[in-house]
């Protein structure tokens, strides 16, 4: 079968931006990554990493985009206020997410994107702009689609707030995305129910395995349990990638080998990283 999608990884941190030389292998952008299934361009969280995508977008001509957002805490979504998209009046951005704190999706972003924290809100913007409220739970076909090629789904992630896990499908080929969540006992069997048979399970290995036994409640990860994760639920392949800010590239690399001697099926992301399925 030829391609079905194209993976490319634009952000892969979390909390905060690194702008060290130290950082420069993996990357210091927050969390974003591009999944293009023939005509549709999905992108996965709306970190600092959105920036330089939207300018490639804009660049091959690419002005239809879906951007699905698993929560609103800033790493994820400061890369809004400057979506070169958002500018251009020939774009069409439908921006997907979840009820918070009782607010409307689209409410917190009005409340996001606006006075006083940034001069242009959603209704300034010149681009056409759709907001979709998703549930937890929910099944969905991408806004406008001819022919309904892309279906997702979502699961409730365990942090902070809440989040949105995400699982795309498209002939035959399936990808999750499980970031900013803490595995606990129910998590994971959710979890596995949820990754099953996935081609690609890209996951949050914010924290090696002896940080994450420091840090409970943070709503985060480790690679390690990644690894387990998509061999109980029989994943073709992991990308592990939202990596604490405290970890610069010599000590990821070392973190890399031990976890592909562990799995040699699991791989680190850095930014420019295409993965094709």
């Amino acid at each position: 079968m030829d391609t079905v999608w194209r993976i490319e990884v634009c952000g892969v941190r979390g909390s905060a931006p690194a702008a060290h030389r130290d950082f420069l292998e993996y990357g210091g952008n927050t969390s974003c990554i591009l999944a293009e299934c023939g005509q549709e361009a999905v992108i996965l969280d709306g970190g600092s990493g959105l920036l330089g995508l939207g300018h490639r977008l804009l660049e091959t001509g690419k002005r239809r985009v879906h951007l699905l957002l698993t929560h609103l805490h800033l790493d994820h979504v400061c890369g809004l206020f400057g979506f070169p998209l958002f500018y251009d009046s020939r774009a069409e951005v439908h921006v997907y997410g979840r009820t918070v704190e009782g607010k409307s999706f689209e409410e917190s972003l009005k409340a996001l994107l606006g006075s006083p924290y940034w001069p242009v809100g959603l209704k300034d913007f010149p681009a056409f702009v759709e907001v979709h409220e998703l549930l937890p739970g929910e099944a969905f076909f991408l806004a406008g689609e001819k022919q309904g090629q892309v279906r997702g789904c979502t699961l409730p992630g365990n942090h902070p707030g809440g989040s949105l896990l995400y699982r795309l499908e498209a002939l035959g080929k399936s990808v999750v995305y499980g970031l900013d969540c803490e595995m606990n006992g129910e998590m994971q069997r959710d979890l596995v129910n949820f990754s099953r048979g996935a081609d690609l399970l890209i996951w949050d290995a914010n924290f090696t395995k002896a940080d994450l036994e420091s840090h409970p409640g943070w709503g985060h990860s480790s690679w390690e349990q990644g690894i387990c994760l998509g061999r109980e639920a029989q994943v073709k392949g992991t990308l592990m990638t939202h990596y604490s800010g405290a970890y610069p590239d010599q000590f990821l690399r070392e973190q890399e080998e031990m976890a592909k001697r562990e799995e040699g099926t699991c791989c680190f992301a850095r930014e420019g990283m295409v993965i094709e399925l």
